[in-house]
């Protein structure tokens, strides 16, 4: 399996945070987009090219096939996996994608959301997949770029009544 140096949870996917400070952080030679809505929309993909450095291999694939991917890639360097919500990352550890801790950036306020961060807005759907995730083993930190303080998503929903 391909080793994942940073899981992050982001509903933005590729954006100036992931491109000036997560890539290095990671060590990524490769981004791989696991989003099955991305995954069927050359728009979305074409803007995600452009908006990857060229020295940066991308793969944009849905939940499925990222998980096939990373399971049977042998390839060379880091990755940075980008997913855009809790489900999907659940989905991806339910199939085998093994990590301790996956990064929670942006999850943009919407109708229907509650507030649990300035960036950070959740339906209860994305409660439910955090509460299965942490009893999977996987730990949830928050933090929008790796120099911010962490802190972890479990207590966060706590501490805004949304468990």
């Amino acid at each position: 399996m391909r080793e994942i140096s940073v899981f992050r949870i982001d509903d933005r996917l590729i954006h100036g945070q992931i491109i000036t400070v997560w890539i290095n952080y990671a060590e990524a030679k490769t981004i791989v987009v696991a989003d099955d809505k991305t995954a069927a929309d050359e728009f979305a993909q074409s803007l995600l090219k452009m908006a990857t450095p060229s020295a940066i291999e991308l793969k944009i694939f849905s939940v499925e096939e990222a998980v096939t991917f990373l399971k049977m890639d042998k390839g060379k360097g880091k990755v940075l996996l980008l997913v855009r919500d809790p489900a999907a990352a659940l989905r991806m550890v339910k199939e085998g994608v093994i990590c301790e801790k996956i990064n929670v950036g942006n999850l943009n306020m919407k109708k229907g959301k509650s507030k649990v961060l300035g960036n950070l807005w959740v339906f209860q759907e994305d409660v439910e997949a955090v509460g299965k995730l942490y009893e999977a083993g996987v730990q949830l930190e928050v933090r929008a770029v790796p120099t911010e303080h962490s802190q972890d998503l479990l207590e966060l929903l706590k501490k805004n009544k949304l468990v």
